[in-house]
């Protein structure tokens, strides 16, 4: 409860009569000057009212009875739950690694043909087909002497 302005929960606490003795006083002080804390009191009482004006339902058996007995039968775990231990995770690790590996390798095997690459394709404007160009055979295409 701060000195001004009480927090909901407070005045809750205040209206259940769940206060301490020298907190009921500081804030029946404080209710008794601050208008606004006494018309949100006023209508916490309010809805306690109404709250109590609601009819009670009654089930018309005991309803402990029935969950006593089914506690009484479900099954108990039993010892501790394991905990993970670090050799557990040694075959998502191990993949994970290979992975990685694998990954790397394949990739480096791709740019080491990289550096060819770029003399085969300055090569390429040399060659008698145009780029895009359809060939309707291998001879239509590359006839005597144009790629030996």
């Amino acid at each position: 409860m701060t000195a001004h302005a009480p927090d909901m929960a407070t005045l809750s606490a205040y209206l259940d009569g769940e206060l301490g003795i020298s907190e009921r006083r500081q804030l029946d002080a404080h209710l008794a000057t601050c208008r606004p804390c006494a018309l949100q009191l006023a209508a916490l009482q309010a809805l306690a009212a109404d709250f109590a004006k609601l009819p009670q339902e009654n089930l018309g058996f005991d309803l402990a009875g029935v969950i006593e007995g089914r506690l009484a039968v479900a099954p108990r775990p039993r010892g501790k739950p394991r905990t993970a231990r670090w050799w557990g995770l040694l075959p998502v690790s191990l993949g994970a690694a290979a992975s990685i590996a694998l990954g790397v390798g394949m990739g480096s095997a791709l740019f080491g043909g990289a550096a060819v690459t770029p003399r085969v394709t300055a090569m390429s404007v040399f060659d008698t087909l145009p780029p895009g160009g359809l060939c309707l055979g291998a001879e239509s295409c590359y006839g005597k002497g144009a790629r030996k």
